[in-house]
């Protein structure tokens, strides 16, 4: 097992401490961020110039807080701890490292703050686990808005303001050989390298009926609108293409919106800031397309998504709850459809469930009755690893914990026992899962979207 290198100053408990502005700049300090990582004073009701009331709303409809209690339940599902039984890197020690007041806190200086805060995949599980109810994700959010570093300044560059490039980047990144790769940077390296458009898996299943009138009986002409995210909408047009595509099929009155990021990536690297901005865009864009339905193809773009709700950034709650109706998943759309695999479909497919799924994980649902036994999934979905600004600092750490998700992948497969018989051929529903898992697959293992199996004949 890869090792961690410990720093004595991490056994500690944080007594949060703040320095510097809030541009984000290395060393500097964020504006204080409520529990959903807003900045409270920032939001608006729907009116960019308006804050009179905003932060009250959002407060109203949060979730209360409260404290850890040291109950240990979480790490049954922390995928950080598993790999690497580090007490330190566990929920309950974030939730320590955040400062409930029943707890005295030892003093950390702010790099040992930010460290440790940067050391979470911001994947959930504990919280569905967690008997108080704490979302340490949150928790983490605020904390690193408050000590920020490199790291969340670099996202942000990545995010905001390079992610128009990404296609390009992803071309550029191929011909940078990993003895070269800057030091923290060849696992994202590898997994952008895996995004280059024309890399993608080769089209193997056609729809051979849609469900056009469920659909219609559902949705009418309703307009439809697709939230093609960061990945969508750079590298892998192609995934928006194909989903276009299965709209036409549906019937779909579709318009087009000019969404940016979803913001989600954003909230939990600890830019509350530009979160928000990323947010109020996207309404101001769904109001401009009529309100239509809102329809996604990422699990963390979907679930960024829903998370508008309880932010202030809507009209009223009238036009907060329209909006909770229209985010849905494609895959929900097609439950019913059905299929042909044609030639060269392999003959098990494995499926990674993302941390960020809906309840019922529509996208497995759908890829189940396409694919009947062909489909495979571990008996314990797996967290990739990604973990946004994590796999930036502590690269890797993000490595074991993907070396782990493909080691249940092989579980579920086979791949490693009879390779000449079955391979490590596994689909995703979120973008960044497909870019982690391609940087982490072992040899003769490929990963890709659930749509980039879809003919568009």
């Amino acid at each position: 097992m890869p090792s961690v290198k410990h720093d004595a100053k991490a056994d500690g408990i944080l007594d949060a401490k703040h320095n510097g502005n809030d541009d984000g700049a290395p060393g500097s300090k964020a504006s204080p961020a409520n529990g959903s990582g807003e900045k409270s004073d920032a939001i608006s009701n729907g009116n960019p110039n308006d804050t009179s009331d905003a932060s009250n709303n959002a407060k109203s409809n949060a979730k209360p807080e409260r404290d850890c209690v040291l109950c240990g339940c979480c790490l049954e599902l922390c995928p950080l701890f598993a790999a690497t039984s580090r007490e330190e890197f566990s929920p309950r020690a974030k939730a320590l490292l955040s400062g409930p007041s029943k707890f005295s806190a030892a003093t950390l200086d702010d790099k040992a703050v930010a460290k440790l805060a940067g050391l979470c995949l911001a994947c959930g599980k504990c919280e569905a686990l967690c008997p108080q109810g704490v979302s340490v994700p949150r928790l983490l959010a605020r904390l690193r808005a408050e000590h920020p570093d490199f790291r969340q300044w670099l996202w942000r560059q990545w995010i905001t303001r390079l992610q128009p490039h990404w296609a390009l980047a992803a071309r550029g990144a191929a011909l940078v050989p990993d003895m070269l790769a800057p030091a923290g940077l060849g696992l994202a390296l590898k997994g952008l390298r895996g995004l280059r458009p024309g890399n993608g898996l080769r089209a193997w299943l056609t729809i051979t009926k849609f469900p056009v009138e469920a659909f219609r009986q559902q949705y009418g002409e309703r307009p439809v609108a697709l939230f093609d995210g960061c990945v969508g909408s750079g590298p892998r047009q192609a995934w928006a293409d194909t989903a276009r595509h299965l709209l036409r099929g549906l019937g779909a009155n579709r318009v087009e919106a000019g969404f940016s990021c979803c913001g989600s990536t954003l909230g939990v690297a600890g830019l509350p800031q530009d979160q928000l901005r990323a947010r109020r865009a996207n309404v101001e864009a769904w109001r401009k397309a009529d309100r239509p339905l809102l329809v996604t193809y990422c699990a963390t773009c979907r679930k960024g998504l829903a998370e508008y709700v309880g932010a202030g950034i809507f009209a009223d709650h009238e036009e907060e709850a329209l909006w909770t109706a229209s985010v849905a998943p494609l895959s929900g759309l097609l439950l019913d459809a059905t299929a042909r695999a044609g030639r060269g479909a392999p003959a098990a497919v494995g499926w990674h469930r993302p941390c960020h799924a809906d309840a019922a994980d529509a996208d497995f649902l759908l890829l189940q009755s396409l694919l009947g036994a062909r489909l495979r999934s571990p008996a314990r979905a797996n967290c990739c690893g990604f973990g946004g600004i994590l796999q930036l600092g502590a690269p890797e750490l993000s490595a074991q914990v993907g070396a782990a998700c493909w080691g249940g992948l092989d579980a579920a497969l086979g791949f490693s026992a009879v390779p000449e018989v079955v391979s490590g051929y596994v689909l995703s529903g979120c973008s960044g899962c497909v870019m982690q898992l391609g940087a982490t697959a072992p040899a003769g293992a490929r990963a890709g979207h659930w749509l980039e199996i879809i003919r568009q004949a």
